[in-house]
C-alpha cells in the first residue's frame, strides 16, 4: 500500500483540499482520508464500514494510510463527508488521473498506440421505481443476443483503453439511455485535449459505433486508421446471376472496361464491390469510391489484417470485467451524476496506480491490473 500511495502524483490535490479549511477546528487530516478512500477501490471494499472495520482490523494498512492507533480510525460519516466534499473537486481529481496516465505512457512503450473503445452498464443506487432518488440516472437497454433485453437504471461508462497493455487512458460518465456511438468523437476528443502525445495508429470499437461521423472523425480529424465493426444492414450483399460481362476497351487515357450490362443491372454478382469499377467507361459508379466504412482505411473490411487490429477489441471488455471484479466500479453506494463520476475516476485511478507499481517493480504490468 505504500507504494501504491508513493506513485499517486496527489499533492496538487491535497494541497487545494487543504486551502478550503479557513476557520473552525482542524479536523481530520485530509491525506488521510484520501488514502483510505483511494485504499478501499484498491482493496474492492463496497462500503465505508468496511473500510473502517479493515482499518481497525489490520494495523498493517492503518500504518500505510497514516493511522498509529485503532482511536484514530475516521469514522463512516467522516469519510462519506470527505467523498462529498471532494466531488466538488473534479479538476483536479481528473488532473490526478491525468499525471498517472502520463507516467504509465512513460513506462511502457506504444501505450496508446492501438485504442480500443466501448461502454458498460453501472446501476444507480437507487430504485427504478423511485427515480426522483437519483434524478441523473437513466433507463438503459440492451440486447443479450437471443436472450430478453436487459435493462437497469443508471449510468454508462464511456471508456478508452490501451489494448496492448489493457490499461484505461481515459474515460465518461454519461445517464443509461446515451446513445454509444454518440460518446466516441467526445471521449477521443478530451484525450487529445489532455495528451500531447496521444496520436494512435488504430481505434477499435464493435458495431455499436457503427456511424459515418465516426470513421470520418476518426480517420480524418484523429489520423488514425478507424477498425469499427459494421452492421449487417450496411455490409454490400452477395447477390447471385450471370458471370461478369465486362469488356476491354481502348481509349485516349489507356486500358478500360465496358459493361454490357447497362445501367448495371444490381444483379451482377461483383455489383458495388467488383475492382472494375474505377476503371469503367461512362460508369456513373467510377466517382463512388470506397464504402464509408473503408474510406480511411488501408486494408477492406473483414481482410486478414483488419481482424488482427479488431480482435485486441476485447481488451476493454478485460478491463472492464477488472474494475467490476476488483475495484468496485459496479458498486456505486453514491447518487447524482459529480459522485457517480468521482467513483469511476477513484477506480480508474486505483487501476492505474497499480500498474504503475508494478511496472516500477519489474513484475509485469499484467499482474498488478487486477
Amino acid at each position: 500500500m505504500e507504494a501504491l500511495f508513493e506513485v499517486l502524483p496527489d499533492s496538487e490535490l491535497l494541497a487545494n483540499l487543504e486551502a478550503t479549511r479557513h476557520t473552525g477546528r482542524p479536523g481530520y487530516p485530509i491525506r488521510t482520508v484520501w488514502r483510505s478512500l483511494v485504499a478501499s477501490f484498491y482493496l474492492g471494499l463496497v462500503h465505508d464500514t468496511d473500510l473502517v472495520r479493515a482499518l481497525e482490523s489490520n494495523p498493517l494498512l492503518a500504518a500505510a494510510i497514516g493511522i498509529d492507533s485503532p482511536e484514530k480510525v475516521r469514522s463512516k460519516f467522516a469519510i462519506c463527508r470527505f467523498r462529498r466534499k471532494l466531488a466538488g473537486f473534479r479538476d483536479a481529481v481528473a488532473d490526478v488521473l491525468t499525471a498517472s496516465v502520463d507516467r504509465l505512457r512513460d513506462t511502457l512503450p506504444g501505450f496508446g498506440e492501438t485504442v480500443a473503445v466501448d461502454a458498460t452498464d453501472i446501476k444507480a443506487w437507487a430504485n427504478s421505481f423511485h427515480q426522483d432518488t437519483d434524478p441523473d440516472a437513466g433507463v438503459g437497454a440492451k440486447g443479450k443476443g437471443m436472450q430478453k433485453t436487459y435493462f437497469w437504471y443508471g449510468y454508462k461508462v464511456h471508456l478508452a483503453v490501451d489494448a496492448d497493455s489493457e490499461l484505461p487512458i481515459w474515460f465518461d460518465v454519461t445517464p443509461a439511455n446515451r446513445y454509444d456511438g454518440h460518446l466516441l468523437a467526445p471521449v477521443l476528443s478530451d484525450i487529445k485535449a489532455r495528451f500531447d502525445w496521444f496520436s494512435p495508429s488504430f481505434v477499435t470499437a464493435d458495431k455499436g459505433y457503427d456511424a459515418g461521423y465516426n470513421f470520418d472523425y476518426v480517420g480524418r480529424d484523429l489520423g488514425a486508421v478507424p477498425v469499427i465493426d459494421v452492421r449487417a444492414n450496411s455490409r454490400p450483399r452477395k447477390r447471385e446471376g450471370r458471370e461478369c460481362e465486362a469488356e476491354p476497351v481502348i481509349t485516349p487515357h489507356g486500358l478500360r472496361y465496358r459493361c454490357r450490362r447497362l445501367p448495371y443491372d444490381p444483379v451482377c454478382p461483383r455489383f458495388g464491390t467488383c475492382p472494375l469499377l474505377p476503371v469503367f467507361v461512362d460508369s456513373p459508379l467510377s466517382d463512388a469510391g470506397a464504402p464509408y466504412y473503408e474510406r480511411h482505411s488501408t486494408f477492406p473490411y473483414g481482410s486478414r489484417e483488419w481482424k488482427t487490429v479488431y480482435n485486441k477489441r476485447v481488451s476493454v471488455e478485460r478491463v472492464f470485467s477488472r474494475l467490476k471484479g476488483y475495484r468496485k466500479l459496479n458498486a456505486v453506494r453514491t447518487r447524482r451524476l459529480p459522485k457517480v463520476w468521482l467513483h469511476v475516476a477513484l477506480s480508474l485511478l486505483a487501476m492505474s496506480a497499480s500498474a504503475l507499481v508494478g511496472a516500477r517493480r519489474s513484475s509485469g504490468v499484467r499482474q498488478c491490473v487486477a
